[in-house]
């Protein structure tokens, strides 16, 4: 074992400038290994928001479609309505409906269910 006289403290073994003092060897360093991105300022903002909102205007549908769209044809409505069976169906629904929830909306579902009675008689 040596004396004490041969001890140095660590802190006697750095630099004496500001900078930094502990070197990795192979390892680069953080600011080596992520690019740097700056982002835009000023005219080159402008330029790039200007090409951004021209190129969501393309896809907005701006001279997209070169063909005219045509109109679905038009579908009778006595293919949307109840029928027969399925109109009295539909109507001991409504009843149903009708004396488990209250006052609200009464009067709305008694016309369904007089239209619903017609339409059953109807076939």
């Amino acid at each position: 074992m040596k004396s004490s006289d041969e001890i140095v403290p660590i802190s006697s073994l750095f630099f004496d400038g500001a900078g930094p003092h502990v070197v990795r060897a192979g390892f680069p360093s953080q600011s080596e290994r992520e690019p740097k991105y700056t982002p835009a300022r000023g005219h080159e903002l402008q330029a790039l928001l200007n090409t951004s909102i021209v190129k969501l205007g393309a896809v907005s549908g701006e001279n997209i479609r070169k063909t005219p769209v045509r109109p679905m044809p038009a579908v009778p409505i006595e293919s949307l309505l109840y029928k027969g069976r399925a109109a009295l169906d539909r109507a001991l629904e409504v009843r149903h409906e009708i004396l488990q929830g209250g006052s609200e909306g009464v009067g709305e579902r008694v016309e369904e269910l007089l239209d619903l009675v017609a339409l059953a008689a109807a076939e």
